[in-house]
């Protein structure tokens, strides 16, 4: 019924000659990573897939493969702020949503969307702010468990391992990460594992992080997201090397990651790199070139908040260990500044 009466619609917009806007405003539309929206008439939704109805027949897209859905009859704020979070201006996307009334909007799926969005945004400006980490949490479990058909769940699941990574809360973190597993992509499972791998080298159980990094890097899938995993993988290993005392196999890992990669195509890569080769050097004692390492980060690759966060932590010590009292000040004040949410800012 729905489908035949935006098809009626649409006739009537196209004899008035409002063809373009008013029928993009009575579809919904589904990105993907090129080309055309597909448009037509959201029929179903799960955290794997999302199903249209388009006048050529349903069709059946992948989330993986979703950049993001516009949706018929959604409000002007909410694709406005959609737009703001691909762009990372996140309050400003959040005062877009904060001007919706939930009682205003027709369909659930707009709902949700605006929910999804409002936990997202507080959940990311509470990583970096200095924002109410624990009500952060609060509101995306709600959204989750409300939303567990939502074709953002595994977006949640992640950013909640963030959040519990930023309290300190490991077991959760490893918990959330998991979830990604849960994705029918290997891909999503080998960003489980390094995201999991992530939280417990935070515990310092690095027996337990090597393992899962050496699961991802045994694995024979070779699409470009699956290098991408292997990549952070082997970045990580190298943390963990030198941690347990193999620095200098670690400072090698990381060099072969750097001397492969194109650092214009791959900043957040670069800058998990250059402070895995510094936490090489400060354990060999090598403090003029774990400084050149962090410093790396700190100018050209910290586009990753907590990557960036992590340097001038490190950067605020070695300059004070190398009677720079200036540069430490300099690095520990952006630092409190820039990411006062970071659990690198409390240390």
């Amino acid at each position: 019924m729905l489908l035949a009466t935006r098809t009626w619609c649409a006739a009537w917009l196209l004899a008035l000659g409002l063809p373009t806007l008013a029928l993009a405003q009575l579809e919904d539309q589904v990105y993907t990573s090129g080309g055309a929206p597909t448009r037509g008439t959201i029929t179903a939704m799960s955290p794997a897939e999302v199903t249209i109805d388009t006048t050529g027949g349903s069709r059946v897209i992948a989330v993986n493969e979703i950049r993001k859905i516009q949706f018929g009859g959604e409000p002007g704020e909410l694709r406005t702020a959609r737009d703001r979070v691909g762009s990372g201006q996140l309050e400003d996307a959040l005062d877009n949503l904060n001007k919706l009334n939930p009682a205003d909007l027709q369909r659930d799926v707009i709902r949700q969307d605006v929910e999804f969005y409002k936990a997202y945004c507080q959940g990311k400006l509470a990583l970096t702010g200095g924002g109410d980490k624990a009500t952060a949490v609060r509101q995306m479990l709600d959204f989750a468990s409300k939303n567990s058909g939502s074709y953002h769940f595994f977006e949640s699941a992640e950013l909640l391992g963030d959040l519990a990574l930023a309290l300190g809360s490991y077991d959760n973190a490893v918990k959330y990460y998991g979830s990604l597993a849960r994705a029918p992509w290997p891909e999503y499972q080998m960003k489980s594992a390094v995201l999991e791998a992530a939280a417990l080298r935070a515990q310092q159980n690095f027996s337990g992080a090597l393992t899962k990094y050496d699961q991802v890097l045994g694995m024979g899938l070779d699409t470009a997201e699956a290098t991408n995993q292997k990549l952070l993988a082997q970045v990580g290993k190298a943390y963990c090397l030198a941690e347990t005392g193999q620095p200098d196999a670690g400072i090698k890992l990381v060099e072969a990651v750097i001397a492969a990669n194109d650092p214009q195509q791959s900043p957040v890569l670069f800058g998990r790199a250059y402070n895995a080769l510094g936490a090489g050097y400060r354990k060999l004692g090598q403090t003029k070139d774990a400084l050149l390492a962090y410093l790396h980060t700190d100018l050209m690759f910290y586009q990753e908040p907590d990557t960036h966060a992590e340097a001038l932590y490190y950067l605020s010590d070695l300059w004070a260990a190398s009677n720079r009292s200036d540069r430490a000040v300099r690095a520990r004040s952006l630092l409190k500044d820039k990411y006062s949410g970071s659990l690198w800012a409390k240390q």
